[in-house]
């Protein structure tokens, strides 16, 4: 069976359409068509039901498919295998984390890549509402440190490692609580004040569906440092990283909302991600080994 049938067929099971798959994998309709029938040729069965409008794996298929990906899963991991035996350690590494990780976390790693590796050349990206993620997920980085949940898996064939705690606050401004007369005792406090918030993030999560946090007036933001900025300008209330607001929550310019029965603090996990579907060359796999 050719790998890129398998590929295509994979696609159309994601998309449920000839058309859509056809534009994601720059071939033609007809080809994507014809790869089909291929496949259900030497099969010997049908893979799609294609009596409804979207195309529909049959049960048969839906066994397929699983053998199917980890056929392809294979071959990537077999192609970034000879990859790295072939050229040795790699001549890039890209380095990835969220901008609410504290990026000191790479600071060990970047030591000794500096001293093990010297010929790798390292890059270190700062990105926003999980872009890192994503990154892992296209393969245009290697390592990535993010604020973990488990429902990210669903975004991505994902391996991870659990590197440091990350804590969320709800802060306001002391400048904004004096403006508003007292500290915000109730949800309908928070109501009647605007809330910094992050914009929803770019693997396709809803922030507000998850936080349910109330507030009538909202301001958003696609970057942590700016959303910190705001909340020191008096601009709003938020949740925030808390190691990012700890000196000023320490001198008095920022304070803790606490609320009965309204979420105050919430803990997490920074992760190391990489993607389980490529295999770590020499330095990023040494990485990877000494954060676990």
């Amino acid at each position: 069976m050719n790998l890129s049938h398998l590929k295509m067929m994979i696609t159309v099971a994601n998309l449920g359409s000839l058309q859509k798959t056809a534009e994601q994998l720059n071939r033609t309709q007809s080809a994507v068509s014809m790869a089909l029938k291929k496949l259900e040729e030497n099969a010997g069965f049908a893979l799609f039901n294609r009596d409804g409008y979207r195309l529909e794996l049959t049960e048969q298929g839906q066994h397929f498919l699983r053998q199917a990906e980890e056929v392809v899963r294979q071959q990537q991991r077999l192609q970034s295998l000879a990859t790295q035996l072939k050229h040795g350690a790699e001549p890039l590494l890209t380095l990835c984390y969220d901008h609410t990780c504290d990026s000191k976390l790479w600071v060990p790693s970047i030591q000794h890549i500096q001293q093990q590796y010297p010929t790798t050349e390292l890059h270190v990206d700062g990105e926003s509402q999980m872009r890192a993620l994503k990154r892992i997920d296209n393969g245009s980085a290697d390592l990535a440190l993010c604020p973990w949940l488990p429902l990210f898996r669903q975004y991505g064939d994902f391996e991870t490692l659990p590197v440091a705690p990350f804590e969320l606050t709800v802060v306001i401004s002391t400048a904004l609580m004096k403006e508003f007369g007292r500290m915000p005792q109730s949800r309908q406090d928070l109501l009647e004040l605007p809330m910094l918030v992050p914009q929803n993030l770019e693997i396709g999560i809803n922030l507000d569906a998850v936080l349910r946090l109330p507030s009538q007036q909202r301001i958003r933001v696609n970057e942590v440092n700016t959303q910190f900025e705001l909340l020191m300008a008096g601009f709003g209330w938020g949740i925030i990283p808390k190691h990012i607001a700890l000196d000023a929550l320490e001198q008095g310019k920022l304070v803790e909302i606490s609320i009965p029965g309204f979420v105050q603090q919430v803990r997490l996990e920074i992760h190391l991600v990489r993607s389980a579907n490529r295999t770590l060359g020499p330095a990023a796999n040494a990485i990877w080994e000494s954060f676990a």
